[in-house]
């Protein structure tokens, strides 16, 4: 009968050591990355809420961004909005109606529509509206030599860049949310009290939504879109400020971001829905 080498046997090892060595590498450097990525986040944070740090040109370039982020998405947010509301809330009026349960429709709103669709809704809609842009205009000021220019002038470039683009994405993302939040509703009902779907009066469906709105509801409904916006602000701004400088390095780029974005939402969703 013939015998394995014995010599084989060390090989194998050895190749088995260097790849546990390898992943163990790559783990590492993925959690000292987010470790990284989240002390710089905090630093933009603890920058950006102190008032004496923002200049004119932040405020400037706050404006700007917010206008791109915020007012510019208003229409997308209310036509996405009407959608879901005369989608959503009229199955929701109509299947209770059915069954006599009409007084629940608070309870069924504010844990579907408050707590979890509109601020994820909106959010993505942000993303795909302002993220890509985000990383395309913070991309190629690495690629085109602006960041080490504003190094060499002394200009730090989180003050310019990160502090005001994060901080507009994460009002715009609050203001949208509610702007979808309010179209949703009064959509709905509208939609189904034209329809014939409901009997409840306007005054009745509106207290049934305050009523089962707690004080965990209100601050979800502030602090996720807030967060959110925020995150996904600084992951294309990080990204962008560690591309290569080369042409398609911005292009390449994309897919990433999108990918930790996402990721970064549900995450931040899960997490707040959890502790509010």
């Amino acid at each position: 009968m013939n015998r394995p080498s014995t010599s084989a046997s060390p090989v194998l090892r050895g190749r088995a050591v260097a790849r546990f060595a390898r992943l163990g590498d790559r783990l590492l450097r993925r959690v000292l990355s987010t470790l990284q990525f989240i002390g710089d986040a905090s630093a933009i944070f603890v920058r950006g809420i102190n008032p004496g740090n923002w200049r004119r040109t932040m405020c400037e370039e706050f404006n700007r961004f917010f206008f791109q982020a915020g007012i510019r998405a208003i229409p997308a947010v209310i036509v996405v909005a009407l959608l879901v509301g005369m989608g959503l809330v009229v199955q929701v009026l109509y299947w209770l109606s059915l069954v006599g349960q009409e007084g629940s429709i608070g309870g069924f709103l504010v844990m579907m529509l408050v707590r979890q669709i509109a601020p994820v809704v909106t959010v993505l809609i942000v993303l795909g509206r302002s993220g890509s842009v985000l990383l395309d205009e913070v991309g190629q000021f690495k690629v085109d030599g602006q960041i080490r220019m504003l190094e060499s002038l002394g200009i730090d470039p989180s003050d310019l860049i990160a502090v005001p683009r994060c901080f507009a994405m994460a009002l715009a993302t609050f203001m949208l949310t509610m702007i979808f939040l309010y179209v949703a509703l009064w959509s709905g009902f509208i939609a189904a009290s034209l329809a014939g779907l409901t009997v409840i009066s306007l005054s009745e469906f509106v207290d049934g939504v305050l009523s089962n709105m707690t004080l965990g509801d209100n601050l979800l409904l502030l602090i996720k879109p807030l967060v959110t916006g925020f995150v996904v602000a600084y992951i294309a701004i990080w990204l962008g400020l560690r591309v290569e400088p080369s042409v398609l390095a911005v292009r390449q780029m994309f897919p990433r971001a999108f990918v930790y974005s996402i990721l970064a939402v549900f995450a931040i969703g899960v997490a707040v829905s959890a502790v509010l």
